[in-house]
């Protein structure tokens, strides 16, 4: 079997078992670093002992290794690169909502391949997806739906559409975008979490409105789902715009809910508090 024509489960297996070989990032950002600093010193010591002396020897020496070690290193996040675009033009090509797609290594591989987490579920149009018995109620039209929705984040992961962040943008500009920055940070939220991040004029039915409309009028990127007791949680389109487009919802807690809007006017995850990005639809 050519490689293109691999099984979603095989090339799922391959992606996992890459990442699971953890590319250690701190490593290699402390090698480029100390590559640098041996490079800056190998220009003083030629300056000062010449091209053949010892010391400068023993720095080319040291930066031979470091190289070495990054070489690996590259190597290994390159193959991960790789294997994450196989199963995504497989997926683009190939993808329907049944046995082969939605089994739970596949599932897994996919949405670590598109948001950095491996999730054994789908969420999409307030359904959740862990195999093909979820669709067993779903109309025919409203499962295309969803492969639809979550065929347009494959391809904004692949950089072959602009939809996903004309949708995002079309979220920053208005007064839906705070109350997803909370959701996005706190995992699920309540009208009661969001109130203390919108503006002064904002009360709890606005922070409910604000929550609720993307779920109605969002056409095909619905950000959340109802997660139960009045709270709202990400869907898989709500994890993708976080991952992708929001920034870190971890860096935003340990920042914490304080700070003004940025230049531009718009609130991000590490950037909440103030009165901007508040505008209507």
């Amino acid at each position: 079997m050519s490689e293109d024509r691999q099984e979603p489960e095989s090339l799922a297996k391959e992606y996992l078992e890459a990442i699971d070989q953890e590319i250690d990032e701190e490593r290699r950002n402390e090698l480029e670093d100390t590559k640098e600093e041996l490079q800056d010193r190998r220009e003083k010591y030629v300056s000062q002992h010449g091209e053949d002396s010892r010391i400068v020897q023993r720095v080319d020496q040291k930066i031979e290794d470091i190289e070495a070690e990054l070489d690996d290193l590259n190597e290994s996040a390159q193959q991960v690169d790789e294997l994450r675009t196989q199963l995504l033009k497989a997926a683009k090509d190939r993808l329907e909502f049944n046995r082969e797609w939605l089994s739970t290594t596949v599932l897994e591989g996919l949405t670590h391949a598109m948001y950095a987490e491996k999730d054994d579920h789908l969420i999409l149009d307030q359904t959740r997806i862990e195999g093909p018995g979820d669709l067993d109620e779903i109309e025919d039209l409203a499962q295309l739906d969803m492969e639809h929705t979550f065929l347009l984040l494959v391809e904004d992961r692949l950089g072959e559409t602009d939809t996903v962040s004309e949708r995002w943008d079309r979220l920053t500009d208005s007064k839906y975008h705070k109350p997803f920055l909370v959701v996005s940070r706190e995992g699920t939220a309540s009208p009661d979490d969001v109130l203390p991040n919108l503006s002064e004029d904002a009360d709890r039915k606005d922070a409910k409105n604000w929550l609720e409309r993307p779920l109605y009028n969002w056409d095909d990127l619905v950000p959340y789902y109802r997660a139960g007791n009045g709270e709202f949680g990400l869907s898989t389109s709500g994890k993708y715009f976080a991952h992708h487009y929001a920034g870190s919802a971890e860096s935003l807690a340990e920042k914490g809910d304080g700070g003004d809007d940025s230049d531009d006017g718009q609130a991000s995850l590490n950037d909440l508090g103030g009165n901007g990005g508040d505008s209507d639809e």
